[in-house]
């Protein structure tokens, strides 16, 4: 789009009214493209559509309007969305190709959802059902196909054209994951550690499954039941990338992606948990400890029925206690609630030492305050120190992924 009129920006937490949408046609699409995020659309008087952005990033091409929301923090936006470990967090329509400067970097992150779900899939097993196969066979299987068994009857064949139903990891649903993950591989331009996952992948289903050209529209073809639901997300992004292909293929060279937003929140926690876990298992400072990101913890109340799940804790290597414990926080809550949080994370997990909160740098937090919680009041037998620290997000434009990865990793050891 040349029109700079036509890009509305909105920006967090914030609304912009639109005007010339097509309507009924563009606010359909964007109340079913929101279904499920905190994001929505109001008509208005005069011809105008209210949109409401919460904590989201992204951009949607409409008729004759691009909306981009934008995010306050600035930050490499694509290099972090390839640590993204949840795609509920990451709204996308592979049916709208759209011209984005950073269309080279998209599929790192589409790459790295893939992954995370070929990864749920192998730890669950790969699909195998029943296929329908004709053969020539050496003996009688199934049921014989007379028509095709009369020309090894004119040639004297000593065989039997035979159809029958094969238990087989060779089945649609595979094929069109091997296809998509073949076709993703070479399209992912940054990060190595998934490109190298997704070709052990491929290694992997090669050994059962036929390789062949696969068409998008064989994505609709798949019928779901209780067996292979599981499939239903990876089939999605399969579509994704074979329409991405076929799209590809007919304007080499151009930078393209899709429709998307996606949750700050989510990809900012994802992001600095990942950052801290490469981190300690690379820098000899940490060698006496092992990161568990996400672990649960319940003795905070005797009844157990509450559960605390800091971001990421830090375990001394061959015990069971939990020095430190790190929570990402995106955005500053007011009225003290980050603190209250990482407080009862640290009374729930009785070896806890010291609690980090980790902002982006643009938050307005004073990161000199040190707060020790009061031992007398919570019949504590050490004291647990609270502290703030802060990330600069955005470096610089025109940083490589590793360059970029490895600054981050630099400003956080200094103040770990």
């Amino acid at each position: 789009m040349n029109n700079k009129s036509d890009i509305i920006e909105i920006v967090e937490y914030k609304h912009e009214d639109i005007r010339g949408l097509s309507i009924p046609k563009d606010v359909n699409y964007l109340d079913k493209f929101f279904k499920g995020t905190p994001c929505k659309v109001t008509e208005i008087k005069d011809n105008k559509v209210r949109a409401e952005n919460t904590s989201y990033a992204g951009i949607i091409q409409l008729d004759k309007t691009r909306i981009h929301f934008s995010t306050k923090v600035k930050s490499n936006l694509f290099y972090m969305l390839s640590f993204l470990k949840d795609e509920e967090d990451f709204r996308y329509d592979p049916d709208i190709i759209i011209d984005i400067k950073e269309g080279q970097n998209f599929f790192d992150i589409l790459g790295r959802l893939f992954l995370n779900e070929l990864e749920e899939i192998f730890e669950k097993g790969f699909f195998k059902k029943y296929v329908r196969k004709e053969d020539n066979l050496s003996f009688l299987k199934g049921k014989m196909l007379f028509n095709k068994q009369l020309i090894n009857d004119i040639r004297k064949t000593p065989r039997f054209y035979c159809s029958y139903e094969n238990l087989t990891y060779d089945n649609l649903e595979n094929q069109i994951v091997l296809k998509a993950t073949a076709l993703l591989i070479p399209l992912i331009r940054f990060n190595d550690k998934v490109k190298s996952d997704l070709i052990r992948y491929r290694y992997i289903l090669n050994e059962e499954v036929s390789l062949r050209n696969v068409l998008p529209e064989e994505c609709n073809r798949v019928q779901y039941s209780k067996l292979n639901e599981y499939y239903e997300p990876i089939i999605q992004f399969s579509r994704a990338v074979l329409q991405y292909h076929f799209i590809r293929s007919a304007h080499k060279g151009a930078s393209k992606g899709f429709n998307f937003i996606v949750n700050m929140n989510k990809v900012y926690e994802d992001f600095i948990t990942e950052i801290v876990n490469e981190l300690v298992n690379e820098d000899p400072a940490f060698a006496d400890y092992v990161v568990e990101a996400q672990k649960r913890f319940d003795s905070l109340v005797k009844e157990k029925g509450i559960v605390t799940k800091p971001d990421v804790i830090l375990r001394r290597r061959n015990s069971s206690k939990y020095p430190l414990l790190i929570d990402a926080k995106y955005k500053r809550k007011e009225d003290n609630a980050d603190y209250y949080q990482v407080i009862a994370y640290a009374l729930a997990i009785k070896s806890v030492k010291t609690c980090l909160l980790i902002y982006p740098a643009t938050e307005e937090i004073d990161t000199n305050r040190e707060l020790t919680i009061d031992r007398e009041s919570f019949e504590l037998k050490r004291d647990i120190k609270i502290y703030t620290i802060k990330v600069n997000l955005f470096l610089d434009d025109s940083l490589e992924f590793k360059e970029y990865i490895s600054k981050i990793k630099e400003e956080l050891r200094k103040q770990l």
